[in-house]
Order: C-alpha cells, then sequence, then structure tokens
C-alpha cells in the first residue's frame, strides 16, 4: 500500500530503519513448524475471513491436516478467490511475497513452496525474523504457569516483556477455581481478604519477574460496562460458594458483583504496583461475536473512577474509531493502542490515525502490536502494514499541510516506538 503524497516515499523508509515495539503478543514458544503450504495460506487471523465465506463445515475441512494438501486446495482456491482483498489476506500475501518468493496463492506456488516451508521452532530463525522486522520488545500477553513465573524460571520468546492476564483473578465463581489461585503459593484460602491477599503477592511477584502491564480481555465474556458494587454484595457470592465446593455461582448475574468488585479491586493495585493496564475493546477473534459488549465507551466511568490508573485500549476500538478517540481526547489516563487493527482493517485505520493525530494529543498513541502466537513471519507482515498505514496517514497530512516532514517523522518514531517505550516503562 502506498500514498500519492509527494513525501510518502521518504516517509515510508524512515519508518523502515526505526525499532518498534510490539505492544501485545501471544508468543509462549517459538513457532509453528509448517507441516504442508496449505497451513501457511490458512493460519493467523486469515481462517476467520475464510469461515466467514463458507460456513462451519468447509473450515473444518480446510484446517484437516489429516488431508493430503492437494486435497483441500480446490476449496481454498475458491474461497481465496472470494477472500483475497481482506486485512488479513494481505497477511498472507506478504508472507507468501517475502519468505517464499510467491506473488499469489496458485496451486503451482504451493507445489514450490513444499520443501522450504519455514521452521519457526528454531530459536535462531524466529529472533531473525524480529531483528528483521526491528522490533525492540514485544508484550506478551500467554497465561504462564505463575510458579515458573514467581520462582523465575520462566522462559520467554525472545525480547518478550510480560503481561499479567486478569481476566481468570476476577472471573472466579467456585471454591476450585480460588484455589488454584491459593495453590500457585501453597496457600488454602478461606476468605475473600484472603483471596485478595494472594492475588496482590503474585502481581507483585509479576512485577518482581519483570511484568510491563497488566492485561485485561474480559471484553470475550461480558460487557465492558463494569459496576461498583459494595463489598458486602460481592463477599456474599464468594461466602455462598465457598462454602461448599460443590456449589458454582451462576454465570453470568450470580458473579457478577464479585467479578466487577474484584475487577475494582485489581485496579487499585495496578494503581499502587504503577503498571498500566491493557484492556481489549471493540473486534475479538472468529465470527459470530456481540460486538456492541466491547464497545470502549462501556468504560467510561471505569476510566473517570481510577484517575491514577493509566488504561491502554486496544484494537482501535473497530469499528468504534469515534468512541475510542473521545475517550483519549477526555481522559488523561487513557491511551490508545492500534495493535491488531492495522490488520483488521487497514483502510479504516489509515483513517483514523489521522484523525487521532488532529483530536488526540499525539503522545497517546501506540502505532503496533502484532497479536499474533509465534508466528513471527506473520509479526513481520503485520509491521509492513503497519509502517504503511502510519506513513500513508501521515504523508497525507504533510500534503494537507497540516504538519511538517520533519515533525511527520517525530510523530512516527513516537508511534511505533517512543511512545510505548516511556508508557510500558521498558527502558529501551
Amino acid at each position: 500500500m502506498r500514498s500519492n503524497a509527494k513525501c510518502f516515499d521518504d516517509l515510508r523508509a524512515y519508518c523502515e530503519t526505526l525499532p518498534i515495539v510490539d505492544c501485545h503478543d501471544h508468543s509462549d514458544g517459538c513457532g509453528p513448524k509448517y507441516a504442508d503450504p496449505v497451513q501457511v495460506v490458512v493460519n493467523g487471523y486469515f481462517p476467520s475471513d475464510l469461515h466467514s465465506a463458507s460456513g462451519d463445515a468447509e473450515i473444518a475441512l480446510l484446517q484437516d491436516a489429516q488431508r493430503p494438501w492437494e486435497e483441500r486446495w480446490p476449496l481454498l482456491e475458491r474461497l481465496w478467490q472470494r477472500t483475497k482483498h481482506t486485512g488479513y489476506a494481505q497477511v498472507t500475501r506478504r508472507v507468501l511475497k517475502h519468505f517464499y518468493g510467491e506473488d499469489d496463492v496458485t496451486f503451482d506456488a504451493l507445489k514450490r513452496m513444499e520443501g522450504r516451508l519455514l521452521d519457526l521452532t528454531d530459536a535462531a530463525a524466529f529472533e531473525g525474523i524480529l531483528e528483521e522486522t526491528h522490533i525492540a520488545a514485544r508484550i506478551l500477553d500467554i497465561w504462564p504457569d505463575l510458579r515458573k513465573v514467581l520462582d523465575g524460571t520462566l522462559m520467554l520468546t525472545p525480547r518478550g516483556r510480560l503481561a499479567i492476564s486478569l481476566p481468570g483473578f476476577h472471573s472466579v465463581r467456585s471454591y476450585q477455581m480460588v484455589q488454584d489461585f491459593g495453590n500457585v503459593l501453597k496457600r488454602t484460602i478461606t476468605s475473600l481478604d484472603e483471596y485478595l491477599d494472594v492475588c496482590l503477592e503474585i502481581f507483585v511477584g509479576c512485577k518482581h519477574f519483570g511484568a510491563v502491564a497488566f492485561k485485561d480481555q474480559s471484553a470475550y465474556e461480558r460487557p465492558l460496562t463494569y459496576g461498583n458494587p459494595t463489598r458486602a454484595e460481592a463477599e456474599a457470592v464468594f461466602n455462598w460458594f465457598m462454602e461448599d465446593p460443590r456449589r458454582s455461582a451462576a454465570y453470568p448475574d450470580g458473579v457478577r458483583p464479585l467479578d466487577d468488585f474484584l475487577f475494582h479491586e485489581f485496579l487499585r493495585m495496578a494503581r499502587d504496583l504503577d503498571l498500566p493496564v491493557q484492556l481489549h475493546t471493540g473486534h475479538m477473534a472468529g465470527i459470530r461475536n456481540d460486538i456492541a459488549k466491547t464497545n470502549a465507551v462501556g468504560l467510561t466511568r471505569v476510566l473517570e473512577l481510577h484517575r491514577d490508573v493509566r488504561f491502554d485500549l486496544f484494537h482501535a476500538n473497530w469499528p468504534y474509531g469515534g468512541e475510542w478517540l473521545y475517550l483519549a481526547k477526555n481522559y488523561p489516563n487513557v491511551s490508545l493502542d492500534f495493535c491488531w487493527a492495522n490488520i483488521i482493517d487497514p483502510i479504516y485505520c489509515q483513517a483514523l490515525f489521522k484523525q487521532a493525530l488532529s483530536s488526540v494529543p499525539h503522545g497517546k498513541i501506540h502505532g503496533y502490536g502484532s497479536d499474533f502466537g509465534g508466528n513471527a513471519d506473520r509479526a513481520w507482515a503485520h509491521a509492513a502494514i503497519a509502517r504503511d498505514n502510519i506513513a500513508i496517514a501521515l504523508a497525507e497530512m504533510v500534503e494537507a499541510e497540516y504538519l511538517g516532514l520533519d515533525e511527520a517523522k517525530e510523530v512516527a518514531y513516537t508511534w511505533l516506538f517512543g511512545n510505548a517505550n516511556e508508557f510500558f516503562r521498558l527502558g529501551l
């Protein structure tokens, strides 16, 4: 992708030289090792578009690795013709071009790829791609074994910094779910106070390990409209299931007072630990999701109450861009993160980068997060698209005489590296 703006090539070349912070990734190990060329194509987020263009039975057939890839090819060929222009497909195109020298998804191209498929379980190959991409650090949401975090034996993937995953801590609704966290510290929990003490000790241990943020993706399971229940309301739920291990609080309404209360308690802990909180907003992985419950505007009361907590709102809140910009413009404790969004909808992001420049202090924008798990090849492609989007947006703003080229380069630097380096206290 490119712009016709006169300064685009200069600005795009500059973006290519910059180090970048991958603000959101799920790599809990190097990988994958591709087994066949169809797997290279049908990987990452692209299967969602293929699923949207087909149906349950067809996507299951396409992903059935027990069938020879040649047998699956006719279905892939038909679906590729229906999906090849999406943002996710652009990732696939770039992976094929950069790593295999292929311009399109064809039977002959896939045949040529056999025998030279990437093996990203090779740590050297994995890190080599990160080096080529100029990824200086990656913030990892990986749901690790907490015991290994606390004793310092957890091994992160190259350049990784840990994010503490919050949802499991505040969505507890049974005795066993509570004890699972107590077991991390070899304790039996009998009260809400003891549970909160255990959680805080785990969070402190995670920070000592090197965690740089909390991450919460509860929008997949519940609305972002958190209430502010009393401790008594939350404790009634907690005590009810704790007194009988066979009980489980009904989801969602039966457990919500406790869920909401714990969420607020953990935000206070984040404040005291000086760790920012990354929040999933907008689009969700997969298909058949309820997008209404994930609109970041539902967080307004949370942002208003917890003014000393630094929030990082994810995924450009796609498709609710206006509400997203509004929250950052109005709340000093809100930053905006384009992670994942650059490939969900590249054109949306190009427009939103321009709007963000004109409506929100540019020091509150994080421009890139790969949001892949182990797919370093796709992280490279995603970074290329993010650089395109930023260069296109800023070049067009230079063309409009909104800012100068040197100023645009300064903004690009902050969006790709500077802002995130400061916000997450990375010390790079």
